[in-house]
């Protein structure tokens, strides 16, 4: 919209030059979180090589709606200020506190902001989609492993039952799918990577991106958008069963080796085959649908905000002081955080160790080894130290593994190599005189926040499959309720077990990642303090599942707690 009048002849000079500014501002800002993406779109854990695309297409959505932004630049919007201070919140707390997913959302919502404080409610508009679809290049399938076990459940339940009911003899147990018929044996277990949550973020991408290029209206594009998660579903339980299938007719070992490797093609055959046909559908009959799903809602609503939006902007038409003023604030604000960000001097790392470098030898009636890894890879034996020390297993350097003969290690080869090495770990194996064994394990963190993480992100590196995961409370006898997580795992050829872990800072306790992630952000950017971390986890050789067991171990912990944390 083009205004009259030499001030707005002038602020719209002065908006152009800001925006540059601010372009370049944010580009020397978010230079480490660029770095920090770019090298998620190559992390296989993430899957996330589609991230590529999303910002092209982001940016053909703005070329193809260069008409319609230049149609709805109106007067300056103090709602979009308000919305741009709330990002550069964002942009603070990401910055200081080290997450680069804070402050990858807080880029996004910034291209959204500062052009609706600059240009008005209807640049906003078009807006919308563009800077939401950014929201695809956020990697986010590490942080939802919690979701990923519910949907291999669900995904390996719907394949079994389909393939027995069109003739095929398929057992299930948790995760894993076999068959036992003769001459067509099977074991195939729906791993993580199986689970269809990386398939559900690339498919919800792409059906976002068809929805908004064939669907006419808004009510269309988001009901295609909804269709896209049982899409993602389908096609992850296609590929399982195929990968079934292959297996009971031509073997396990090719449909775990070659046909498993190429198989996520069906994901996507199948997955771009039902979402043209969805899109069809709900071209021809969304709009019944949608008068069922909001019954007496409008017909249209556009008609009516772009005459808003022209209401707005003439009655602004003759302020353009004040509506410099909204320009000029929001800039300012954007370069002022940016700039007390980068001088700002880093925080401090609290190097205080506030819980003892030594685990007990005894604990009630249960008595302890400690364990020793072999770092050969052809032979990763794991024993213990009393058994060592019985056998001679040692020289002037230490003990030598009775296997291999190689140097044995207090951490495991995988500890070693990829955790840093101001990491301090404390490992303790417990046992009772009727076999139960408690394995305890406390990590102190180094300054480095891959000292730690979940064990969820540990036990399938390590082999295991996860059945269930939940949060739970323990009672000590001192009557302090100990809330921690609790994993029910198994790994192949071996009984379940049972893992529960939380996390300790000096004056801090939780059992969450995302609340400990969540106060390490408010400590780094408020308090300009680096936590130190604390995970302590205790696996037990069997299902904590009834009364007696979850007893035991609460009178076990109510021992070594405290001489863990110090406390007496």
């Amino acid at each position: 919209m083009a205004f009259a009048g030499k001030g707005w002849r002038r602020l719209d000079i002065e908006r152009a030059v800001a925006l540059a500014l601010l372009t370049a501002a944010a580009l020397f800002n978010y230079r480490i979180t660029f770095t920090h993406v770019a090298a998620m779109f190559s992390e296989p854990l993430e899957d996330m090589s589609h991230g590529w695309l999303i910002p092209v297409f982001s940016l053909y959505l703005l070329w193809r709606r260069r008409k319609d932004l230049r149609a709805g630049a109106g007067a300056p919007s103090r709602a979009g200020v308000v919305w741009t201070v709330f990002f550069l919140a964002l942009a603070w707390f990401g910055g200081r506190g080290g997450q680069s997913r804070i402050e990858q959302v807080s880029l996004i919502g910034l291209i959204w902001a500062v052009p609706f404080a600059f240009w008005g409610r209807g640049v906003e508009r078009q807006m919308r989609l563009p800077a939401a679809y950014l929201v695809f290049t956020v990697p986010v399938s590490s942080f939802v492993d919690f979701f990923t076990i519910h949907l291999r459940i669900l995904s390996s339940a719907l394949a079994t039952g389909i393939l027995n009911g069109v003739g095929f003899a398929i057992e299930r147990s948790g995760t894993a799918i076999f068959s036992k018929v003769p001459g067509s044996e099977f074991n195939v277990d729906v791993a993580d990577p199986c689970s269809g949550i990386r398939s559900l973020f690339a498919m919800m991408a792409l059906t976002a991106a068809y929805a908004s290029l064939t669907q006419k209206t808004s009510g269309r594009k988001w009901l295609l958008f909804g269709f896209s998660v049982p899409i993602a579903m389908i096609g992850n339980m296609a590929r399982i069963m195929t990968i079934c299938l292959v297996a009971a007719w031509f073997g396990q070992d090719v449909a775990t080796g070659y046909y498993h490797d190429y198989s996520g093609y069906v994901v996507f055959l199948v997955g771009v085959l039902l979402m043209i046909k969805t899109g069809d559908l709900i071209g021809k009959h969304g709009g019944a649908v949608l008068r069922l799903l909001r019954p007496g809602a409008a017909a249209a609503v556009e008609p009516a905000s772009l005459a808003a939006v022209a209401a707005s902007s003439a009655a602004a038409e003759e302020r353009p002081g004040r509506a410099r003023l909204a320009v000029y604030g929001a800039t300012l604000a954007v370069l002022a955080v940016f700039c007390v960000k980068s001088m700002m001097p880093p925080p401090v790392y609290d190097r205080e160790i506030f819980v003892s470098q030594t685990l007990p030898a005894t604990v009630g009636d249960f008595t302890s080894d400690v364990p020793w890894f072999c770092h050969n890879p052809q032979c990763l034996e794991v024993t213990e130290e009393r058994a060592l020390a019985a056998s001679g297993a040692s020289d002037e350097g230490g003990f030598k593994c009775p296997v291999c003969g190689c140097r044995l290690h207090k951490v495991s080869l995988g500890e070693k190599s990829n955790l840093p090495r101001d990491t301090i770990i404390i490992k303790r194996n417990y046992r009772s005189g009727d076999g139960l064994r408690y394995s305890v394990s406390v990590v102190i963190g180094g300054q480095n926040r891959n000292s730690l993480h979940r064990a969820e992100l540990c036990l399938p590196a390590q082999g295991f499959t996860m059945l269930k995961a939940q949060r739970t409370v323990i009672n000590l006898e001192d009557g302090k309720p100990l809330r921690a997580r609790k994993i029910l795992a198994r790994r192949a050829g071996s009984p379940e077990i049972s893992l529960v872990y939380w996390f300790k800072s000096r004056d801090r306790e939780t059992s969450s990642h995302t609340r400990r992630i969540l106060l390490d952000v408010w400590d780094r950017s408020v308090h300009n303090r680096i936590n130190r971390w604390v995970m302590v986890a205790l696996s037990v050789n069997a299902p904590l599942d009834d009364p007696e067991s979850i007893g035991r171990f609460s009178l076990f912990l109510s021992e070594l707690y405290p001489r863990i944390t110090k406390l007496r």
